[in-house]
């Protein structure tokens, strides 16, 4: 059972119109709603977990078609910055074939603090994105090798990837938020690194592209932590990943937020939590409003 909550302009939408007319920002799609037209509904708790999460049935939240985002990267992608945050609007983590209401520290990152993406579910716009999903996988002081095919957490994305999918969610869009463990690497090996990882997942539908049912994957710049400043080659390698034809789409650069963003010197206070999901917000709707020539 879902409780809708509707404002007073939703009320003139049918029930149906409200959880089915109104779609999630899907990637090739670019819907204009009034964000205030409608209050989403917050889909029914059916249990509450040892370490206090609100379980929903996947198969409630599989009806709303929630956009799908797999976060992922290092300590800043993970839960080590420095609030925790439940977003107040409808948004809900994927983990291990169960479904929750999202809330820090989200489910699949290491850490137990804060991240960005409880903040970014609060952040995209309702009217376009009723109800979002995170898949979220991040490791902290992880290298962009690891996550390669071969590497120590490849296996990690795979099965995020494969039991995301088991459970009968597409993902619409892939964040990557990682950079600073691999200062001093080479362009070339950092890009050849990433589109091993890439190529890993395509066998599980993972397929990046401008195309209906392709995935959207957004790459920040990251190269800062601690007093070192920002690695211009590094950062170069990462922005010239970006293809927006072929499904590659610039995300936040968090190298911009300076040392009032920062809790210790690199992981993100709670302004620069807010201030990245919002940075993120733009690069989201950026690329989902790209189409192809």
């Amino acid at each position: 059972m879902i409780r809708r909550l509707y404002s007073l302009a939703g009320r003139r939408r049918s029930a149906m119109a409200a959880l089915l007319g109104v779609t999630s920002l899907l990637p090739g799609c670019d819907h204009d709603i009034d964000s205030d037209a409608l209050s989403p509904a917050r889909l029914e708790v059916i249990g509450v977990t040892a370490d206090g999460r609100n379980e929903v049935r996947c198969s409630d939240l599989l009806a709303v078609r929630p956009v799908v985002f797999l976060a992922f990267g290092q300590s800043i992608a993970s839960n080590f910055n420095q609030a925790p945050y439940t977003p107040k609007r409808p948004s809900y983590n994927i983990h291990q074939g169960r479904c929750f209401e999202a809330r820090d520290p989200m489910a699949g990152a290491d850490g137990t603090l804060g991240s960005m993406w409880s903040h970014l579910g609060d952040a995209l716009p309702s009217g376009l994105m009723p109800y979002t999903a995170f898949v979220t996988i991040g490791v902290g002081d992880s290298s962009v090798a690891q996550w390669d095919a071969g590497g120590s957490l490849n296996e990690r994305l795979t099965e995020a990837v494969r039991s995301t999918r088991d459970t009968g969610f597409g993902i619409s869009y892939l964040l990557w938020h990682q950079g600073s463990a691999d200062r001093g690497t080479t362009a070339g090996t950092y890009q050849s690194h990433f589109m091993g990882m890439i190529q890993s997942i395509a066998p599980y539908g993972v397929l990046p592209g401008t195309s209906p049912g392709n995935t959207r994957v957004l790459i920040a710049v990251h190269t800062r932590c601690g007093n070192g400043g920002q690695d211009a080659a590094l950062a170069a390698a990462q922005r010239g990943l970006v293809n927006p034809d072929k499904g590659f789409f610039p995300g936040a650069d968090t190298d911009t937020l300076g040392g009032n963003f920062r809790y210790d010197g690199c992981h993100l206070s709670k302004a620069g939590q807010e201030k990245a999901a919002a940075l993120w917000r733009d690069r989201i709707a950026a690329a989902a409003r790209h189409q192809p020539p």
